[in-house]
């Protein structure tokens, strides 16, 4: 039963005297342990608004002279954040005095209160130098419409910073009339000073728009895309018009994909390309042609994407014939959007024979082209084409997954062609289905080349594993049936991977073949085995084979099976693995229990590794062990 903690009396303003005592004394140069203990208690107290306006008094007494100035700006700190119109007075004359004027703006642009931005609006005409700038900055961030004609004035001054901070103040501020502010002062303005002011119009122009002001906004937009405006400006101009005008907006977005700027021109293309429509495409498909290399390249990406396939399609095959390479291998990238099943024979033979980046292009496009009997082409090509031609399509069907092209794979596969014959039988192990295990058996027992034939192996294993149980028949019978020492231990690796309950007799038998080969082979099937039905078998050959080399294998086929999803407990996994354990010969044998311990953490994963650790070979990745273990205990 856990102990009953009672909960800490609730502290009042009174108790914290003796803490307020300490900050009124405090220097900056001391620890913070009065400050950290008085913030908890303001945590508190607005948590649940208890004696805030007596906090409120008690920190404004706190702001005079028999406070350290370190302490006052501490004070003024936690009256940003509790303050209300009854500390603006005290606050505002400290605006007068440079040692706590940061400590009061800090505050005052942080308190709610109309009084707190009256307070810095009315400090604005009697600063200078950076206080003026802080104070700018402040009824920025307040967005104080009431502050537009006094920072109005200060947009021409001759200190470039204020008239910096000024424009940026009322660029936040975002209303009409700041706007207005801006724009007057800027139509006088040029270099730099004109750039910093067309960034503010563009500020509130976005704040305009955001408001729901949309044709005020689209005006200042329309002003800013001029060409004797800056790079970003122009930029986000451009998107502001799209954002705010849709359609309307695509003339002048247009006349920008001609433009000298590779920035402008590349935004220009992708807000273009955000507007829905054939009469966008049109203008893309239009102007493509007499774009540069970058721009057309630009173009074609949009183009692939933009689902008005039949429309972009010419434009596209005419980019193939580019003497630009970035030009045609962009083409050839869109031709897998925008292509149909007249493009298959076009991107196979540049997949065969293309170089670089069109070649792999066309190799992406081929597997993603999309529409009606693009599929249907695909197989005919495969059966009709040879070479180079035919290897592209063929690995092109498996990666698109195109199961309508087993058939003419497999026939690929028992074919002469030794590449397309290899080609096939990869793709197969994705495509086949039950239909094609008997003949993928077939297969096997035909090849002979060892490689091709492993090869097949793997496909067959994965068509089996697909199909229903009575699939493994055929396998099962044509091991008991070759006298091939090859077939048959590839057979037995099938049935490994299969995992199928009816062939673990035949697995089992096959342990004791005096063939040593078969045996080894038989050894690796119950390792690979996605069941733990193999461990006692494994168990006995680990225990009493006289031959090292299959009882290693017989060890490594525990630790692999006894980590399998099975009805076993964690208990019971970590008691077989220190069994096996006592049964490794091999240091790697060693090291890969160790490795899975850790997920297992408990006391008797703990004994097994402490005991490991006894081991000088093994002893840094046991002490590892038991860190671990004793991590996840902890965690």
């Amino acid at each position: 039963m856990k102990p009953v903690v009672e909960p800490l009396p609730a502290r009042r303003l009174a108790d914290m005297e003796p803490v307020l005592a300490r900050i009124a004394a405090w220097e900056f140069s001391q620890g913070q342990d009065p400050l950290c203990e008085f913030t908890a208690f303001l945590r508190d107290a607005m948590g649940s608004k208890i004696e805030l306006p007596q906090i409120e008094a008690r920190l404004m007494k706190m702001l005079g002279p028999g406070t350290t100035i370190a302490g006052r700006d501490y004070a003024c700190r936690q009256l940003s954040l509790v303050g209300t119109s009854a500390c603006v007075p005290v606050l505002a004359g400290m605006l007068n005095d440079p040692s706590t004027f940061g400590m009061a703006r800090y505050a005052l642009a942080r308190i709610p209160a109309a009084a707190a931005v009256g307070a810095l609006r009315n400090a604005l005409p009697k600063s200078s130098g950076k206080a003026r700038i802080g104070i700018i900055n402040s009824l920025g961030e307040r967005r104080d419409a009431k502050s537009v004609a006094p920072l109005k004035g200060l947009l021409a001054s001759s200190d470039a910073a204020v008239s910096e901070a000024a424009f940026d103040a009322l660029a936040s501020i975002g209303d009409a009339p700041a706007l207005a502010a801006i724009a007057a002062a800027r139509s006088g303005l040029s270099g730099s000073r004109r750039e910093r002011a067309s960034e503010a119009c563009l500020r509130c122009a976005d704040a305009i728009a955001a408001s729901g002001k949309k044709a005020a906004a689209a005006k200042v937009y329309r002003q800013l895309v001029a060409a004797d405006e800056g790079e970003t400006v122009r930029i986000g101009a451009l998107h502001g018009l799209a954002a705010v005008e849709g359609k309307a907006a695509v003339p002048i977005l247009s006349r920008e994909l001609g433009s000298s700027n590779p920035r402008v021109q590349a935004a220009a293309i992708g807000f273009l390309n955000g507007l829905p429509g054939a009469e966008v495409t049109a203008i893309l498909v239009k102007q493509l042609p007499d774009l540069p290399a970058l721009g057309q390249i630009r173009v074609l990406a949009a183009l692939a994407g933009r689902g008005d396939a039949a429309a972009a399609r010419p434009v596209v095959m005419q980019a193939l014939k580019s003497s630009t390479p970035d030009v045609r291998a962009e083409a050839m990238l869109a031709l897998g959007g925008v292509g149909d099943v007249s493009s298959v024979p076009v991107l196979a033979e540049a997949a065969a024979n293309a170089e670089g980046a069109a070649q792999r292009a066309a190799r992406v496009s081929l597997s993603v082209l999309r529409g009606a009997d693009v599929e249907a082409a695909l197989v005919s090509a495969i059966g009709s084409s040879a070479g180079k031609v035919r290897l592209e399509l063929i690995k092109a069907a498996g990666e698109r997954g195109s199961t309508s092209a087993a058939g003419v794979l497999m026939r690929v596969a028992r074919g002469e062609d030794r590449d397309a014959s290899r080609e096939s039988i990869r793709a197969l192990r994705t495509l086949a289905g039950p239909a094609h295990a008997q003949p993928m058996l077939d297969l096997v027992l035909k090849l002979r080349n060892a490689a091709d034939r492993r090869d097949a192996a793997l496909t067959l294993a994965s068509v089996v594993r697909r199909s229903d149980k009575a699939a493994i028949g055929p396998v099962l019978a044509a091991y008991q049936s070759s006298a091939d020492r090859e077939i048959c231990a590839l057979l037995l690796d099938v049935m490994g991977q299969v995992s199928a309950a009816e062939a673990l007799p035949v697995v089992r038998a096959a342990l004791k073949d005096s063939r040593a080969e078969i045996a080894r082979a038989a050894i690796l099937a119950l390792t690979a085995w996605q069941t733990p039905d193999p461990i006692p078998d494994l168990w006995a050959m680990a225990k009493g084979d006289s031959n090292a080399t299959r009882q290693i294998l017989a060890v490594r086929g525990l630790i692999k099976l006894v980590q399998a999803p099975s009805d076993h407990s964690p208990e019971e996994t970590v008691k077989l693995l220190g069994e096996v354990m006592q049964l490794a010969r091999q240091p790697q044998e060693k090291r890969s229990i160790l490795s899975v311990l850790p997920n297992y953490p408990g006391a008797a994963a703990l004994r097994i590794a402490e005991a490991a650790a006894k081991d000088p070979v093994i002893a840094h990745e046991a002490k590892a062990a038991v860190d671990q273990i004793r991590g996840n205990v902890l965690r």
